[in-house]
């Protein structure tokens, strides 16, 4: 089974997240702010370099 470049790279800034929320914020609302910040920094940066990086070939 192969797996989607965007499937997997949702996958990753998932498990990302919950890591670098668990080890740097102390109260769960800290952690659940700052994780759903950085998961969704991750897609917002896969996507502006996927657009950038569109118009050249491979």
């Amino acid at each position: 089974m192969e797996l989607p470049h965007f499937a997997a790279l949702t996958i990753f800034a998932f498990c990302v997240s919950i890591v670098f929320s668990l080890t740097s914020k102390e109260s769960p609302k800290e952690r659940l702010q700052y994780g759903v910040t950085v998961f969704l920094t991750f897609l917002g940066v896969a996507f502006g370099l996927g657009w950038v990086m569109f118009p050249f070939p491979r």
